[in-house]
């Protein structure tokens, strides 16, 4: 299994849009992977996670074929993780020629499906053929997409609504993509025991980055506890890829400075554009 971070910032990007505090004009000086976009992820060439408005530029700076992708996976709606404007862009009739494959589905929550009907409804003039299909999604119900088995789980965030983080399986990989969310419910630990899942790679929500972390996110003081649960069960083990992701400028380190930080730890650092092979 192949994981590509297209984007690996939290909503504000970094250096965020309209800020000039210390540490985005350092990452603007700095630049290279001190940059960073919106957060997205792909599996392989064929599955996205998350469709922020940074997508457009994820699918020219990384050289991507997104026409080849069959499954969209939401973990929830906030606009940094679910911005649909720009899925209109795939009709065959005027926009998209000579896509890779004719269809692609999109899973996600209640509050998804109905910001994809909304934006339906306010582009009833543009015609209807993206070979987009919706599916809203439960957690803890399995499903199969193309050659994956995924399983959304509940995530601690965004309190009003079904916010999700997802496993996902190929047969022989397995992923655990925990973005955004704070510590992990009981009950996800018990699933993940229940079911006997070992991860080979797992992203971990980081947003708070070097600041306490709490609420909806977790931060380097709380991502080696849901390590250090997630080794208890069985999930990870010494030969489990541990990363950490999605940074908000208000953690302070940029990445050159969080890369010995999360080392030190036991997690490598994501970059937009880092490819994860496993």
């Amino acid at each position: 299994m192949k994981l590509t971070y297209l984007g690996t910032a939290a909503a504000e990007g970094w250096p965020a849009l309209f800020c000039r505090c210390e540490y985005c004009k350092k990452a603007l000086e700095r630049g290279g992977k001190n940059l960073r976009t919106r957060s997205q992820a792909m599996v392989n060439d064929d599955l996205l996670i998350d469709f922020p408005a940074d997508s457009f530029s994820h699918m020219q700076q990384n050289g991507l074929n997104f026409s080849a992708v069959k499954t969209l996976l939401i973990t929830h709606s906030h606009m940094d993780h679910f911005s649909p404007t720009d899925l209109h862009l795939r009709s065959t009739s005027y926009y998209a020629h000579d896509l890779s494959t004719p269809n692609l589905t999109l899973y996600g929550n209640e509050r998804v499906m109905k910001l994809l009907e909304r934006e339906r409804i306010t582009r009833e003039e543009e015609p209807n053929d993206t070979g987009i299909s919706a599916v809203e999604i439960q957690a803890y119900k399995p499903f199969t997409a193309g050659k994956y088995r995924v399983t959304a789980l509940p995530a601690f965030h965004a309190m009003n609504e079904k916010a999700f983080v997802y496993l996902i399986e190929d047969g022989e990989k397995t992923l655990l993509y925990l973005h955004d969310t704070g510590e992990l419910f009981d009950e996800v630990y018990e699933y993940l025991a229940a079911n006997k899942v070992r991860a080979d790679l797992i992203s971990y929500d980081c947003t708070y980055v070097a600041l306490p972390s709490g609420g909806g996110h977790m931060g380097l003081d709380s991502c080696p506890k849901v390590r250090a649960r997630l080794e208890a069960i069985g999930v990870s083990d010494a030969n489990t890829i541990s990363v950490v992701n999605h940074f908000s400028h208000n953690g302070k380190l940029i990445h050159d400075e969080l890369v010995p930080a999360a080392k030190e730890i036991g997690f490598l650092t994501s970059y937009d554009g880092m490819v994860v092979e496993f």
